[in-house]
């Protein structure tokens, strides 16, 4: 049997910049910025850089007006409009899923 690699949570967290002019909007950019160096931390402080990967990337799709927007794999589910504390929040719990 092979040795499952990778993370048991992956989370893409959305730091896309846009001009103001955009018919699309600003993008994710400062608040995407700042729930990535949150859950960079929140990784570190627990140790767990094997099950938790947190990548920063650029437009998801979706364009919030507030937060920022993240995908959490391998659920493939999108979350939009998140606070630091919501993003925070969601890892956590999806964490404590992942144990026996």
């Amino acid at each position: 049997m092979r040795e499952q690699t990778g993370p048991k949570l992956h989370v893409f967290v959305c730091a896309n910049r846009r001009e103001a002019s955009s018919p699309l909007g600003m993008a994710c950019g400062e608040r995407g910025d700042a729930v990535f160096a949150a859950l960079k931390s929140w990784v570190a402080e627990r140790g767990v850089y094997a099950g938790v990967w947190v990548t920063e990337t650029r437009c998801l799709g979706i364009c919030p007006p507030t937060g920022c927007t993240i995908a959490l794999y391998p659920e493939g589910q999108i979350v939009s409009q998140l606070t630091i504390e919501d993003a925070v929040q969601i890892v956590e719990d999806r964490w404590a899923k992942t144990k026996p």
